[in-house]
């Protein structure tokens, strides 16, 4: 399964997780630039913008690329004012999970199988 065929399953899991009646923006990122990540869930406060970053693998194990991509691209959205209030990787059930770090929240689609 390729990353862009688990967009669904993503964005309906997210949607679940960070409802739009709470104020939460889901955004698909565009891909074709090597410096975004698949989503950014957002939302707006009066002084800040809470932001949660989303990393799909679509491999059947996380490696320290798909981590460091992550990294990457916290470090593009942490600005003065943003605060980045979690981090997550998506993959498929039965994926190696072994080298994500304890701060990475990882969401498990029941969609796909390694």
């Amino acid at each position: 399964m390729r990353a862009v065929d688990m967009y669904p399953y993503v964005k309906a899991n997210l949607r679940k997780r960070f409802p739009y009646e709470d104020g939460w923006i889901i955004r698909k990122m565009d891909k074709e630039r090597e410096d975004n990540p698949d989503f950014v869930v957002e939302r707006r406060r009066k002084d800040r913008v809470d932001k949660v970053i989303v990393e799909v693998v679509a491999d059947c194990k996380v490696t320290e690329e798909h981590v460091r991509d992550l990294e990457r691209h916290t470090q593009k959205f942490s600005v003065e004012g943003v605060r980045i209030l979690t981090r997550i990787i998506v993959i498929c059930a039965g994926a190696d999970t072994s080298v994500v770090p304890d701060d990475v929240d990882l969401m498990v689609l029941r969609s796909c199988e390694c």
